[in-house]
């Protein structure tokens, strides 16, 4: 006799932190739920529960835990809108096994319930940005073999949500797999100028280093330069910090510097020098045990043929790779010719990421009423 039933609830913290998926990011993570609880956000734990199964199959879920097996989590955040009306986000979308046999009887029954929930906490809709890849694609860009999560996609525009496609979170990544690689020999695989360039920083003596907590303002600075050059936004500060708090060593703040005595004559003039080096480039990245994510970073316009750029990216590729992690992923890309930061990234040798994009899962009749003027943007739309 089949005993199988699905209970959602909210999560403890040590339960949350337990879970166990294919999907998980540092967006869906206790050092994150940590920081909005820091910042004083409202948000939540979820989960579906999975009890029993068949006989059989409850004694082992007994043995693993009496609260049955969690199938399905999300880290839910809320933020207020207008009308006294909040909007739900979960940010790097639910957290399932698509590969499991039954996971449209998940999502649909979480799907479900999570309207409930929403409408319960004032909420007209719900934003999801799942962190599974549409379809497989090469360096180039170019569709490949390989397992595809379209029908993923579609099940949700079933169950109500509307797709929006780039919305907020990151669509397009470029990742490197690490896995069998040693830096000695990955060297000899990127593009030839990067590794020249990586070798020509090394001769001229530029450094990387971790940046203490008193020290961000230097990413913020060079953060701030390179966002007015290519019209991106920085963070301020203070999110620099709150992540430094949330994630502790998972977080990596690293500066690129070389000995001002290092430097041609004529760059020497309005440059900022401490303990006799000058910053050349600045990044961020965040190490949740599984992949290292490159996520903010700027480099001081001219000063750039010095490569700091190359030489905190070679750092941080050959830490990843000594320290086992499956993945460096460069996030955010823009994968068309004549893209700059694509063009740069494409020299590491990874491959391109397509992400699903976000879906809306309206929440009442305003809720259905305001998705309903929502419109999709595709890759290229946005300036």
């Amino acid at each position: 006799m089949d005993a199988r039933r699905l209970e959602f609830r909210e999560l403890t913290l040590d339960e949350f932190a337990k879970t166990r998926f294919k999907s998980a990011s540092f967006l869906q993570s206790v050092e994150m739920f940590r920081r909005y609880q820091a910042l004083e956000r409202e948000a939540y734990l979820i989960g579906v529960v999975e009890q029993g199964m068949d006989a059989e199959g409850a004694k082992k879920a007994q043995k693993r835990s009496e609260k049955g097996k969690i199938v399905a989590a999300g880290l839910v955040l809320m933020r207020n809108w207008h009308f006294g009306k909040k909007i739900m986000t979960v940010p790097g979308g639910w957290l399932i096994e698509y590969d499991r046999g039954d996971w449209r009887e998940i999502l649909k029954f979480l799907t479900s319930e999570m309207r409930k929930f929403a409408r319960e906490h004032g909420a007209m809709m719900v934003r999801i940005s799942p962190n599974i890849t549409s379809e497989p694609r090469d360096n180039e860009n170019r569709v490949v073999s390989g397992k595809k999560y379209l029908d993923v996609k579609q099940e949700l525009m079933n169950l109500g949500y509307k797709y929006l496609g780039e919305s907020e979170q990151v669509k397009w990544e470029y990742v490197l797999e690490l896995p069998g690689k040693t830096p000695e020999d990955y060297i000899m695989e990127i593009r030839t100028t990067h590794r020249q360039l990586i070798r020509k920083a090394e001769r001229d003596g530029v450094r990387v280093r971790e940046l203490r907590g008193d020290e961000l303002g230097v990413l913020k600075k060079i953060a701030a330069e390179s966002g007015e050059r290519h019209g991106f936004r920085d963070p301020e500060v203070e999110y620099y910090q709150s992540m430094k708090d949330a994630f502790g060593e998972k977080v990596k703040f690293l500066v690129a510097e070389i000995p001002e005595k290092k430097m041609r004559k004529e760059d020497r003039a309005e440059i900022e020098v401490k303990n006799g080096f000058v910053p050349l480039a600045a990044s961020m990245f965040v190490d949740d045990g599984r992949e290292v994510v490159y996520l903010y970073s700027g480099s001081v316009r001219k000063l750039q043929r010095y490569n700091g750029v190359y030489a905190i990216q070679w750092r941080m590729i050959t830490e990843a790779m000594k320290n086992g992690r499956e993945r460096y992923n460069f996030y955010g890309v823009r994968p068309v010719a004549g893209n700059g930061v694509y063009r740069f990234k494409q020299g590491f040798r990874g491959h391109v990421e397509e992400l699903l994009g976000t879906f809306v899962l309206p929440v009442g009749l305003f809720g259905a009423l305001y998705v309903k003027r929502l419109k999709t943007q595709e890759y290229g739309e946005i300036a």
